[in-house]
């Protein structure tokens, strides 16, 4: 302490709220974007999720008439949408984390699952899921149904 001048006014206390000079040779903080970021990437992609939503009631909801079946179009559409959102939660949900934020984590990690779930469930080409059925037996062969070795049903 005895090597602080009196007239060295580093140490001084800010006349202003903010102006006050920051240590020599140092620039003051710079605010960071991450914050921003997360909850503008977390923001569209929940919206996004309420649009991949509305996109299946588009094309699936009928009362009272036969079901529709969905078009190219529509599944691009879909596509498109989709990749947008999960894209938009995943890059929201890092940025969350790297800012630290457990609120905001939590929220981006809560919003990713619901979003993977919104997505698988109300897919708009939902025969994605499904398995095909076997296909049927060729027409030249006979139907083995003795279990036994004949000439008819080899192998059983």
């Amino acid at each position: 302490m005895a090597d602080v001048r009196r007239d060295d006014d580093r140490h001084a206390p800010d006349p202003v709220l903010g102006t006050a000079p920051t240590a020599i040779g140092q620039l003051p903080p710079r605010r960071s974007l991450v914050r921003p970021l997360a909850s503008l990437c977390l923001t569209v992609g929940a919206i996004l999720v309420l649009v991949l939503l509305g996109q299946w009631r588009d094309v699936y909801f009928a009362i009272g008439g036969p079901g529709n079946v969905a078009t190219e179009a529509e599944e691009n559409r879909y596509v498109v949408t989709a990749t947008a959102c999960l894209l938009l939660l995943v890059v929201g949900t890092g940025a969350a984390i790297a800012t630290r934020r457990h609120v905001l984590t939590a929220l981006g990690m809560v919003l990713f699952v619901v979003g993977v779930g919104v997505a698988a469930v109300f897919a708009v080409p939902p025969n994605d899921w499904e398995r095909e059925p076997p296909p049927p037996p060729p027409a030249d062969r006979p139907i083995c149904r003795s279990g036994g070795d004949s000439d008819d049903c080899p192998g059983g």
